[in-house]
């Protein structure tokens, strides 16, 4: 597909690479050419330096011949109206990143006024994701299918597991609870594991099965954590305010810390059931003060990495917090796990993905389209949720021990109507089903492409 990205920050620049490491033909438009020259020399890109909100630059990037345009300026408006002038031109698909509330609240209006293919809100989204963690503390990681029946859950095993030097097989056989392990990561090693792979204490597992079933789980090899009702965040963005009207919502108490003192009294204005304080969440004593030892979690999501590392390892240290930490930088994504981070978090990761979902699902053919996707376990793994429209041979009313599929690919989840399968080998697939895909080292768009055709 030729896409067109315009704005090159970190959204636009990750993009921008993923998808011309994907195969497609990348255009990016940004004003500041110095931003353009880094990610022209270090990706498959063409590049060019203008406004692209303006009609004469559309055109030079061939804005009517692509099939996809995204906009990711910082700008709400100007996204919009590189959208709408991008349909003029006759491009096939638009997406715009909106992040005013304001705007956001009517985005079924926009989409439908303006004609947009899908609207992105990277602070909604992040907020969402926080918000898992929190409301399932026992998890580093939540992601959910269709509709949150099947959650694909990260936990890292703690020196003194029950599942230490066990393998797989052993689990399985000693519970009568439906999940599947999925995904391991055990230093800087991921594996797709089967039946015969031991665990270890320090691993980070994904697990897949329902809600009720992952409670049973955890609360069977004692890691079930309780409930969390107080939370204190520092940070007042947006991200704040989209997390903070979520966690009211559910009856938490919320507390939030932000050096800006206007940005405080917008937040005591939206937000009348929070406490909001104004002050610098790294000073330790008015963390102290403000009674983060009784807070059930913390959340570190001001603007800079380095401060939200800092306190959060400081809370992680002397408090027994749930600890939830905003990183943005690819390099301190993997600093920040290796120091004790359990629940790290990135934005721009959580915006590529949906982006990325869309992308494939358009490429794909119409039998198996892609319904949501997922970076797990550092980004090196992806969890795909398909819904089958259509029969496809091999794949389709086969029994998934007789399948030929991929090496480093497992069917972790099918969801038929109401039932919710966690597969064994005599499992089918069928049409109508969705059915949730975890790979590594492979970029599956179709269905079909789980299978081994060698």
């Amino acid at each position: 597909m030729k896409v067109v990205i315009i704005g090159n920050g970190k959204v636009g620049g990750n993009l921008a690479s993923t998808l011309a490491e994907e195969g497609h033909s990348i255009t990016v438009v940004d004003i500041k050419g110095e931003a353009l020259k880094r990610i022209q020399n270090s990706q498959d890109v063409m590049t060019i330096e203008g406004n692209g909100a303006t009609i004469d630059v559309q055109r030079e990037a061939g804005v009517g011949k692509s099939g996809l345009l995204i906009a990711t300026t910082p700008y709400d408006e100007l996204n919009m109206l590189c959208c709408l002038l991008a349909k003029r031109l006759g491009c096939k698909k638009t997406i715009s990143r909106v992040r005013n509330p304001a705007y956001y609240s009517q985005v079924d209006v926009v989409k439908d006024e303006l004609g947009l293919s899908m609207v992105i809100n990277p602070e909604l989204t992040t907020a969402e994701e926080f918000a898992r963690v929190l409301i399932f503390p026992t998890a580093a990681k939540v992601e959910v299918f269709e509709k949150g029946r099947i959650e694909l859950v990260e936990h890292k095993l703690a020196e003194n597991s029950t599942l230490d030097g066990l393998s797989l097989a052993e689990i399985y056989k000693r519970t009568n609870i439906r999940f599947l392990i999925c995904a391991v990561q055990r230093d800087s090693k991921i594996y797709v594991p089967t039946g015969d792979f031991i665990l270890r204490a320090g691993d980070r597992i994904n697990i897949a099965a329902s809600h009720k079933d992952l409670e049973r789980f955890f609360r069977m090899c004692g890691a079930l954590k309780d409930k969390i009702k107080t939370v204190m965040i520092v940070g007042g963005g947006k991200i704040c305010y989209y997390l903070s009207r979520q966690l009211l919502s559910l009856g938490m108490r919320v507390k939030i810390i932000e050096q800006d003192y206007a940005r405080c009294t917008q937040l005591a204005e939206l937000l009348p059931k929070a406490t909001v304080i104004h002050g610098d969440g790294t000073d330790q004593d008015l963390l102290q003060e403000e009674g983060i030892d009784d807070a059930d979690s913390f959340v570190a999501i001001t603007g800079i990495d380095e401060e939200n590392i800092i306190m959060s390892l400081y809370a992680k240290i002397n408090t027994g917090a749930k600890v939830v930490t905003k990183v943005n930088r690819d390099s301190y994504v993997d600093l920040a796990s290796q120091i004790g981070l359990d629940t790290i978090i990135s934005p721009k990761y959580i915006t590529t993905s949906n982006i990325l979902s869309y992308v494939r699902s358009q490429s794909a053919a119409l039998d198996s389209n892609i319904e949501s996707l997922y970076h797990l376990v550092s980004n090196k793994v992806e969890a795909i949720e398909f819904k089958v429209r259509e029969n496809i041979p091999g794949v389709v009313g086969i029994k998934l021990a007789s399948m030929a599929l991929k090496k480093n690919i497992l069917i972790c989840g099918i969801v038929r109507k109401r039932d919710i399968i966690i597969p064994s080998g005599m499992d089918t697939i069928e049409i109508g089903d969705s059915v949730v895909v975890v790979c590594k080292e492979h970029r599956i768009s179709e269905l079909k492409d789980i299978l081994d055709r060698g």
